[in-house]
């Protein structure tokens, strides 16, 4: 009887530690699929969140197209002349989360008119902005970095002190490679489209609902963006939801149990008209 019950036990031991396999195997899935839906939505609300609804181009299910903001500077001079010096607000050093190129829009505010808001005036830069040396910025006279930004045509008559913040048209779209759909991020360059990255993946399929981006106005109703779609439109946009789910990839529920996640992020007022 020594030998059956030693094999029984056996067994039972071989059954606890598969079983204990699979749920370990199980935990690492769900673990890394929590970690990159956490990391989605925070890569899509870092860009977004500082924009307004004009700055969004179009939204779909499967693509969002927008001009996403690189950094903010000053104005250290007046000027009407096709270049600007500006410097990062109190000299903090270089103010934007990637290197400037030609094809980068610079933003900048004009004066108020009567009975009218401030006009954003956009321009291109024509090439890489000029580090310039260590010095004061308009009324700050502590010593920082400034650079010199050069456009195809006069900006229009700027003060000194105004905001200019700089931008790049950005996508993310719901992309199929290698077999597996991917959550991806590509910007214009020069006016072509870099190589799509992936941010997060694999994602389900399109037909399962991997990725939806939805316009949201005051109401949370739905709103149709599209390129052509007028300013005025966009200004009805106050926020764009996402929703990312993906399949556990890991026995003994891979493919059948699917996590997702969904944020909304809110835009910021733009009452600013655009020149």
């Amino acid at each position: 009887m020594s030998i059956p019950l030693a094999m029984m036990a056996a067994a039972a031991a071989a059954l606890f530690v598969v079983r204990l396999s699979h749920t370990i195997r199980g935990q690492s899935s769900r673990l890394a699929v929590t970690r990159e839906l956490r990391h989605a939505t925070r890569v899509l609300a870092t860009d977004l969140e500082p924009l307004g609804g004009k700055d969004v181009h179009s939204v779909s299910d499967t693509l969002l197209d927008f001009s996403a903001q690189l950094g903010v500077l000053v104005l250290c001079h007046a000027s009407v002349s096709q270049e600007i010096i500006a410097a990062a607000p109190s000299a903090t050093g270089d103010s934007w989360v990637a290197s400037l190129r030609p094809g980068d829009r610079v933003r900048v505010w004009r004066p108020a008119e009567a009975q009218h808001p401030p006009v954003a005036a956009s321009r291109a830069l024509t090439r890489v902005p000029e580090a310039l040396p260590a010095s004061g910025c308009g009324t700050d006279t502590i010593p920082g970095r400034r650079w010199r930004l050069v456009f195809g045509d006069s900006i229009g008559q700027i003060a000194a002190g105004t905001p200019v913040s700089v931008h790049r048209q950005v996508r993310y779209r719901h992309y199929r490679s290698g077999g597996a759909w991917w959550l991806g991020r590509q910007s214009r360059d020069a006016g072509t489209w870099e190589t799509i990255q992936p941010v997060a993946g694999p994602m389900r399929a399109p037909a399962d609902g991997g990725v939806t981006m939805t316009a949201r106005d005051a109401n949370g109703d739905p709103l149709r963006i599209e390129a052509s779609t007028a300013d005025t439109a966009r200004a009805r946009m106050i926020a764009v939801e996402f929703t990312i789910s993906m399949a556990r990839r890991t026995a003994p529920t891979a493919g059948r149990t699917v996590d997702s996640a969904s944020v909304l992020v809110p835009l910021r007022a733009d009452a600013f008209r655009r020149r």
